[in-house]
């Protein structure tokens, strides 16, 4: 096995065994699609948070956070096309996003590490930025996993003494169209 087909198992692993189980518990109400741009959405404010941080606390110019501040629009770019692209997710139909998003899923889990091995060596005055970020990133790589999930199918109702319901134009009048 070579060292792609490591990794996307490694990713199929994490999506079919850890984020599908935690999709298929969600409450009815609540999709994996929509916690997982919420997600992304936290993700980006606390990102912006740890932009703004340095800024305040340290006296920092955008000068000087403008790599940081370019990443925060790039990301906010992302987010958008994500929300754009929700309609494509539909319940009982196959995830066009999980195959579409494999390559980013991975390069957030790169990142997330890097995130993680950064914040361990932080000095003492910008520990807080570091965590948040983390955090941040961390939250990011969630959202992109739950929204990678399969939606459950719609419920069907059953009715106790003829099977199936048909919801629809069908009227409870005897089967009569509503006018």
């Amino acid at each position: 096995m070579t060292l792609p087909e490591r990794i996307a198992q490694v990713d199929d692993w994490l999506l079919d065994r850890l984020f599908q189980p935690l999709a298929d518990r969600l409450p009815d109400r609540l999709t994996p699609l929509h916690l997982g741009l919420s997600c992304q959405l936290g993700a980006l404010m606390l990102d912006g948070l740890s932009l703004v941080l340095p800024m305040l606390l340290f006296g920092a110019s955008l000068g000087n956070m403008i790599d940081s501040a370019l990443i925060w629009c790039v990301s906010l770019a992302f987010f958008l096309g994500m929300r754009r692209s929700a309609p494509m997710v539909r319940p009982g139909m196959l995830n066009p996003l999980r195959p579409l998003l494999r390559a980013m899923r991975l390069l957030s889990l790169a990142f997330l590490a890097y995130q993680l091995f950064r914040g361990l060596g932080a000095p003492d005055f910008v520990w807080l930025v570091t965590q948040l970020t983390t955090i941040s990133q961390l939250l990011f790589t969630i959202g992109l996993y739950l929204v990678a999930c399969q939606p459950r199918p719609p419920l069907q109702r059953m009715s106790s003494r003829s099977g199936p319901i048909i919801e629809g134009v069908w009227g409870t009048a005897g089967g009569r169209l509503n006018s």
